[in-house]
């Protein structure tokens, strides 16, 4: 790997390390909608530790290595006190309270195996190397650590612009947006911004495993205590980032490193290279379809977000009123009108048109869930065994007196994660509409209270909320066309009486 910042004529190349963290996303509406960058970042080494189970301290760790490389030499407590600056008593006391009685060290001062393994564990941890990055273009860190690099390498030799085959079984070829950058940050990440990027690394670890399938990502490691920085030299690299414009009024940017689906801090890393950086900014509008290039690129989405806001109110008048709705139900018809212009042939349209639809009940969900919370939701089961599920069937059956057939079908997740509902964290539809069923109880005039009038309507919702899931996995899935009919009929109804039940109950 190396770090390059050389000029061909006046042309500077910021570096000649290419990295493909994430595959092209499936979640655009044709697979190759999704338009790859190279996005200019700084990246640098860093060390993970992560205890494992028991961790030793100091002094604990100290004598007990101390006992290791003696071999079969008896070693007295007064020797090590004087060796440590310890009292003799203090010892005494690890060794016989702590050491032998974990089974770290017998009685006649030899280190078990149990304690060989956990001095090599601690060791070890300490030397997991990882790596993080910094925008090269705002200065930003990147909320991402990650432990392994995918490394690719161009099929030609034009720098300006770097074509790559990033299929083996295809001879496509893609040619990426290459966004240059005049600006350098060369500080070292302080000890603050290290702890940043590690718990909002580690945040978005949780929210992808409460709402993302297994199959949908890889989970990284991420339960480590800290990152170390192991040199104050950043490496400059090119990092793939994708994006598309078909699934919103604005550039849809996805999350280069595959935890999250879509990222709302790429996009906006995107928004102020725009600004900053005029090819990048023209590159979008043009994509956009849009010719003027006295235009910015915020410009031009405020005045496109105008447009989607007041084609979505024409429909439901009161969607502003709920945050982040306008913009789902924008995407969900554009979507539905491509699938009537080429009369729902496409098998990846119609899977992202049922991927869209229960996006715009997930949003309405989170709305409701802050308007309308639990009480006592520290009550809610943490985990996913029997007595969990036990205790979870028991609250939702007391809030809403529901028959065992509906309450089975709440029941079709992991129960842990109605709790990461509840709380405002990102969670999965079915969890969220849990954590709302059991809301109820203390929200009698709730406004989603219909979901439960009609079993044959409940039954049908929550068919969609799998079908969703079935359409996630990028399995070739057919979506026929009533099912499409159903699925807008069915989230019609959910929208209208949504906000007639607001406007009634409060």
């Amino acid at each position: 790997m190396h770090s390059t910042n050389y000029v061909k004529g006046s042309w500077a190349v910021f570096a000649n390390t290419y990295l493909l963290q994430a595959k092209q996303p499936n979640y655009s509406y044709k697979n190759n909608d999704a338009k790859a960058m190279l996005w200019p970042v700084n990246m640098w080494q860093v060390y993970t530790n992560k205890p494992q189970g028991r961790e030793l301290n100091v002094f604990e760790k100290t004598i007990l290595q101390l006992f290791n490389v003696s071999g079969k030499r008896s070693l007295k407590n007064e020797d090590i006190a004087n060796w440590l600056g310890l009292e003799i008593d203090m010892v005494s006391y690890i060794i016989t309270a702590q050491l032998m009685p974990n089974g770290w060290l017998t009685e006649k001062g030899q280190v078990t195996s149990k304690g060989v393994e956990l001095l090599d564990d601690e060791v070890n941890d300490s030397l997991t190397t990882a790596y993080i990055f910094q925008c090269a273009i705002t200065g930003k860190w990147l909320p991402r650590v990650c432990f392994s690099l995918e490394e690719i390498a161009p099929c030609n030799d034009d720098i300006r612009r770097p074509k790559f085959k990033l299929k083996r079984a295809s001879d496509y070829v893609t040619t990426p947006f290459v966004v240059t950058t005049h600006r350098a940050f060369n500080g070292a990440p302080s000890e603050y911004e290290l702890e940043t990027i590690a718990t909002q690394f580690q945040d978005a670890v949780y929210i992808a495993k409460n709402t993302r399938n297994k199959d949908e990502w890889q989970q990284p490691p991420s339960s480590f205590d800290k990152l170390t920085l192991t040199s104050q030299n950043a490496t400059s690299v090119y990092l793939t980032v994708w994006g598309d414009t078909t699934t919103s009024f604005e550039w849809t940017l996805y999350d280069p490193f595959a935890i999250s689906s879509t990222s709302s801090w790429m996009t906006t890393s995107f928004k102020q290279g725009c600004k900053e950086n005029k090819a990048l900014g023209n590159y979008a509008l043009s994509q956009l379809g849009v010719s003027d290039k006295d235009l910015s690129y915020e410009k031009a989405c405020l005045r496109f977000a105008e447009d989607a806001k007041l084609k979505v109110l024409v429909k439901y008048p009161r969607a502003g009123q709920i945050k982040d709705l306008t913009d789902a139900l924008f995407q969900l018809f554009e979507l539905q009108e491509r699938l009537e212009q080429e009369n729902y042939s496409r098998s990846a349209a119609n899977t992202e048109f049922i991927i869209k639809s229960i996006k715009v009940v997930e949003v309405v969900c989170s709305y409701i869930l802050e308007r309308y919370p639990l009480n006592r939701a520290v009550a809610l089961p943490k985990g996913n065994g029997s007595r969990d599920r036990r205790l979870l069937k028991q609250l939702i059956v007391n809030a809403t007196k529901i028959n065992d057939e509906m309450a089975e079908q709440v029941l079709a997740l992991n129960a842990s994660r109605v709790y990461a509902a509840a709380i405002g964290k990102n969670s999965s539809v079915r969890a969220q509409l849990a954590g709302i069923f059991i809301s109820m109880e203390a929200h009698p005039q709730h406004p989603l209270q219909f979901l439960l009038e009609q079993q044959t309507y409940f039954s049908n919702f929550y068919k969609i909320t799998h079908l969703r899931d079935e359409c996630s996995h990028g399995s070739s899935i057919h979506i026929a066309h009533q099912q499409i009919k159903t699925v807008i009929s069915t989230i019609d109804t959910f929208l209208n009486k949504l906000f007639n039940g607001i406007e009634n109950n409060g």
